[in-house]
């Protein structure tokens, strides 16, 4: 319980000189030490509708962090405000909603607005990663992919948010 005492020192919030962004990523940081304490595993949402893919995109990343699967845009969204990920893998192609409308209706929500994307996704045209960027992105994989490289980048994304 070490690390609900630091959150506690050091989410207070000192008003003088406060930098947000600072004050962001010290809780940002404590929330992973603490997950660690308790024995747990940052939480991804992957988003493919292509189960093979999804499959290939969870086995990367299950040593790292514990994955949960959607196969649609309504799914994912669904999922997204109940189980809370710490980032999000999003497909751009699916049918029903694209992976640019799910995301742009995170970001209009409160509870989901901040939750890390990274748009993984065979749209390989710079316009369609620009676009991607521009609707709240904070990464932008190409497939295929090296599932190495993939879990180099979740981790990148989760510690600097």
């Amino acid at each position: 319980m070490e690390a609900i005492s630091k959150i506690k020192e050091e989410t207070r919030p000192n008003l003088e000189g406060l930098d947000l962004q600072e004050y962001i990523k010290k809780v940002k940081a404590l929330k992973t030490e603490l997950a660690k304490e308790k024995g747990g595993k940052p939480k991804i949402l992957v988003v493919d509708d292509e189960p093979h893919i999804a499959n290939l995109i969870k086995a990367s990343l299950e040593d790292d962090f514990e994955v949960i699967l959607a196969n649609s845009g309504n799914e994912a969204l669904h999922r997204a405000r109940y189980e809370r990920p710490d980032l999000i893998t999003m497909d751009i192609m699916m049918p029903g909603m694209s992976g640019f409308e799910v995301v742009e209706e995170f970001k209009k929500w409160e509870d989901t607005s901040k939750i890390p994307v990274i748009f993984l996704s065979a749209k390989d045209k710079l316009k369609d990663m620009y676009k991607g960027m521009l609707t709240g992105a904070d990464d932008y994989v190409t497939k295929p992919f090296e599932p190495e490289d993939l879990v180099n980048r979740v981790k990148a994304v989760i510690n600097t948010e």
